[in-house]
């Protein structure tokens, strides 16, 4: 499976172009970013049996998401910096803590079905959706892969958080060639200069007010809802 799209030169110099593009916000933009690594610590996240921990290249890609956004010259808070567990409200609370924010939860997906692949991106609410809906965008115009969409969830992180949420899952571990690319420096570094590139492009447009609407398909993954009550 190809992860670089044919036009990756173009699109690079687009992503370069647009990194140095002169700085017009929208009045109710941000100007920090709260990146929530998956997992950490004891929870390895996936299912049993899987090869590759979620919790290293989520916080791998992490990482270089927080690289790029500084670069672009927005501040940047981590909810972990290193292989340790974080509790849900607690993350929640980082993200709270922050004014004029947005919330931004790295994962990588699993499934029972080895077949299952692509991209998805997730949030809770109306703001979320729009952030969800360019992140999404940015990602699939590069990773050719299926786009999964973006979709509704209620997972804890993303119904405690105040701020503009979503939840980007960056492909499937339990994929044995997702997880090749999952393993590889260029693509971690291509899905976080994605992120950021739909990050950015928010910026320069006002969030709707956040309204809210109830999910008809649960989605449940342990880590987001079973380690919490709320």
């Amino acid at each position: 499976m190809k992860f670089l799209s044919p036009n990756v030169c173009g699109s690079l110099l687009s992503a370069a172009a647009f990194f140095l593009a002169p700085a017009t916000w929208a009045a109710n933009s941000f100007s920090t970013v709260v990146i929530d690594p998956g997992h950490g610590g004891f929870d390895r996240g996936g299912i049993p049996g899987q090869r590759v921990p979620e919790k290293t290249v989520a916080l791998d890609t992490a990482v270089r998401l927080q690289r790029l956004l500084q670069r672009a010259g927005l501040h940047t808070v981590m909810t972990r910096s290193a292989d340790v567990f974080i509790p849900l409200p607690g993350r929640a609370a980082i993200a709270n803590a922050q004014p004029d924010s947005i919330f931004v939860s790295i994962h990588y997906n699993a499934s029972p079905r080895s077949g299952a692949r692509g991209i998805e991106t997730y949030s809770e609410d109306s703001r979320g959706r729009v952030l969800a809906a360019r992140i999404q965008r940015e990602i699939i115009s590069r990773v050719s892969t299926e786009n999964r969409g973006i979709r509704h969830a209620e997972y804890f992180v993303l119904r405690k958080c105040q701020r503009p949420a979503v939840l980007v899952e960056c492909g499937f571990l339990t994929n044995p060639a997702e997880a090749e690319l999952a393993l590889t420096a260029g693509y971690r570094q291509m899905v976080a200069e994605q992120i950021a590139a739909g990050i950015l492009e928010q910026r320069h447009f006002a969030f709707p007010a956040a309204t809210h609407s109830k999910s008809h398909k649960k989605h449940h993954k342990s880590y987001r809802v079973a380690r919490s009550s709320g």
